[in-house]
């Protein structure tokens, strides 16, 4: 993920958005949440840190939340989700993002939906 694209998704969840960046594996979606920790060390410090098996999170004290998770990880747990933004590798299946991603994103006034 580039590092403007990973600036937009930490503000909007900052600014008390609900942000989903996408990985194409589990372990691709661990690299990914490790390597946004090492880029911004600070956020150790300004949100709480969720650690758990195939879900990664930050909680901001706006309300806003900003979730690593993998296209492979069980797909019902998208249900009922709400999301303001959401991140996804290039290339990533259009029955992917028309089947799981546009409904999380429906009820958002932003609704941004981004490759990266």
């Amino acid at each position: 993920m580039s590092k403007s694209l990973a600036a937009d998704a930490l503000l909007a969840a900052v600014d008390g958005g609900h942000v989903a960046i996408f990985a194409e594996t589990a372990t691709a979606e661990r690299v990914l949440f490790e390597d946004f920790m090492r880029a911004y060390p600070e956020l150790g410090v300004v949100a709480e840190i969720i650690r758990a098996l195939g879900r990664e999170a930050l909680t901001f004290p706006g309300g806003g939340t900003l979730t690593f998770l993998s296209q492979s990880m069980n797909l019902n747990r998208l249900r009922g989700w709400s999301l303001d933004r959401c991140y996804v590798p290039i290339g990533t299946r259009r029955q992917f993002v028309d089947d799981h991603l546009r409904p999380c994103l429906a009820a958002s006034k932003d609704g941004t939906l981004a490759g990266y």
